[in-house]
């Protein structure tokens, strides 16, 4: 039995309506390239770390570009009695006036990561009247051990000793 050619292209157009439409739907549920994340732990803010060392909070969006809404930033000083602290800041309050987006350039972008919803930083950009976040980094603790002789050194030492203590 052979379908009318009308009938046969309203078929396909369903079928391919019918697999767009799974499609959307299974690339929404997956989203992040692939991952499935908890929704429930996850809150709508994102870290984005870039090449320059700079780091942006906000809400992410990939399209058309990555841009971050209402975004926040993290700014690295060091106080009067010369300890490293942070802090984060609305972008939107610094001299220059920015506007409540910002736009990066991809290949900028060395990674980004949702942000949990018990974030401090997730705290402070959902209450922004609450102020900003800045705490002192404490400085971090290295040893090192200093060698008190070279290798070639302690060869030849022992090789001295040796050659006194077989006479």
């Amino acid at each position: 039995m052979r379908l009318p050619k009308i009938l046969t292209i309203v078929l396909i157009i369903v079928i391919a309506v019918f697999f767009i439409g799974v499609g959307v739907l299974v690339g929404k549920r997956l989203g992040n390239n692939g991952i499935v994340e908890n929704s429930a732990s996850l809150s709508p803010y994102s870290a984005i770390y870039l090449s320059t060392g700079d780091v942006y909070f906000g809400i992410l969006d990939w399209s058309p570009s990555p841009h971050i809404e209402n975004p926040w930033f993290l700014q690295r000083s060091t106080n009067a009695q010369g300890q490293a602290t942070v802090g984060v800041y609305p972008f939107s309050q610094v001299a220059w006036g920015p506007s409540d987006s910002i736009y990066f350039n991809s290949q900028d972008i060395v990674f980004w990561t949702r942000l949990s919803s018990t974030s401090s930083v997730v705290e402070a950009m959902a209450n922004p009247g609450a102020g900003v976040i800045q705490e002192t980094i404490p400085p971090v603790q290295t040893t090192t051990s200093i060698p008190t002789s070279t290798p070639a050194e302690n060869n030849s030492t022992t090789t001295a000793t040796s050659s006194k203590s077989s006479k």
